[in-house]
C-alpha cells in the first residue's frame, strides 16, 4: 500500500498553500506598518498641537498677568498719589485735573461683547500658565511615545 501522494498534486497544492500563506503574511505586515504609520502621524499631530499650544501660552499668560495687574494697581496709585499732593501744592486745578483722571480710569471694559477686568486678566493669565504646564507635561509624555 502506497500511501506517498502523487508527485503531480502534492506539488501544485502545496505551491498555492505556500502562496496564499505568503500573500496573507505580506498582507498582514503591510496593514500592520501602515496602521504604525498612521499612529505615528497621529502621535505627530498632537505633539505639534501641544508645542503650539505651548508657545502661545507662553507668550499671552506674561502679557495678561501685567496688563491685569497694572490696570488693578493704577486706581490705588492714584488715589495715593492724590493724598500726597495736598502736601505738595495748593492749585485747585491741579486736585480737579488728577481727580478727573482718577475717575476715567473704567473698572471694566467691553470689546466685542467681551467683559474685560482687571482680575479677570489675571485670572486668565493663571489659566494660561496651568495650560502651559498641561502641555509641556503632555508634548513630554508624547515624546516618549514616539
Amino acid at each position: 500500500m502506497d500511501t506517498s501522494p502523487s508527485s503531480a498534486h502534492s506539488s501544485s497544492a502545496r505551491g498555492e498553500r505556500l502562496l496564499s500563506g505568503t500573500r496573507s503574511h505580506s498582507h498582514q505586515q503591510g496593514g500592520i506598518l501602515a496602521g504604525r504609520v498612521l499612529l505615528n502621524l497621529i502621535w505627530a499631530l498632537a505633539h505639534f498641537l501641544f508645542s503650539f499650544l505651548i508657545q502661545l501660552t507662553e507668550l499671552f499668560a506674561p502679557i495678561l498677568l501685567i496688563l491685569g495687574a497694572g490696570w488693578a494697581l493704577l486706581p490705588h496709585l492714584i488715589s495715593l498719589a492724590t493724598a500726597n499732593l495736598g502736601s505738595l501744592t495748593e492749585d485747585q486745578q491741579t486736585h480737579d485735573i488728577v481727580n478727573h483722571i482718577s475717575h476715567t480710569i473704567p473698572d471694566q471694559l467691553v470689546i466685542a461683547g467681551h467683559q474685560l477686568t482687571p482680575h479677570g486678566l489675571i485670572t486668565d493669565g493663571l489659566l494660561l500658565m496651568a495650560l502651559a504646564a498641561a502641555s509641556s507635561t503632555a508634548a513630554a509624555w508624547l515624546t516618549r511615545r514616539l
